[in-house]
């Protein structure tokens, strides 16, 4: 009789795990010294962990399955260049890469804070796989690392009005 009970304790313990939600997953970086949580997948609206196809300084990432929201975090290695700084002259550089030529428009800049550290939010409209979306960058420095932790959102003219993406977006911390 024990044994029957903890079988079906077993089973109905394996069942629950399969029909909810799965646990957002925590990436940790020690090399890069950051952490972002990524989306809670679900049953109904699964989403998907994209691992990097090259060496472009894309950490990780992940999308909903019907593509219409994206986020993911990335560092470009500044350790070679000692005196530079995170500024508006820096990042006409950096943000060719979200909202070049062909790939989509900058709306705006604007300074912010983040746990203490200073950085960028750049917002506009960038162009991928055929589809426009709303696009929201934060560029911070440290550890001779730009951070860019990025969301877009088709369904919203704001990325961050997408819960998942803003959830995304303030999960990231820089490890000291």
């Amino acid at each position: 009789m024990k044994r029957r009970l903890l079988t079906l304790a077993c089973l109905l313990a394996g069942l629950y795990e399969l029909v909810s939600p799965s646990k957002a997953a925590v990436f940790v970086s020690s090399e890069n010294y950051c952490q972002v949580t990524l989306p809670d997948g679900s049953y109904v609206q699964p989403w998907y962990t994209m691992v990097p196809a090259n060496e472009s300084g894309v950490l990780t990432g992940a999308r909903r399955q019907d593509y219409v929201a994206m986020v993911y975090l990335g560092v470009v290695d500044m350790k070679d260049k000692p005196h530079f700084v995170l500024d508006e002259k820096s990042l006409e550089q950096l943000d060719r890469s979200f909202f070049g030529p062909g790939l989509g428009f900058l709306d705006k800049t604007q300074k912010i804070t983040q746990q203490g550290i200073n950085g960028y939010r750049l917002t506009g409209r960038h162009r991928f796989n055929g589809r426009n979306y709303a696009m929201v960058v934060d560029m911070f420095f440290d550890h001779g690392l730009v951070y860019e932790v990025a969301g877009l959102s088709q369904v919203y003219e704001n990325a961050l009005k997408d819960d998942d993406v803003r959830g995304f977006m303030a999960s990231f911390r820089i490890l000291q």
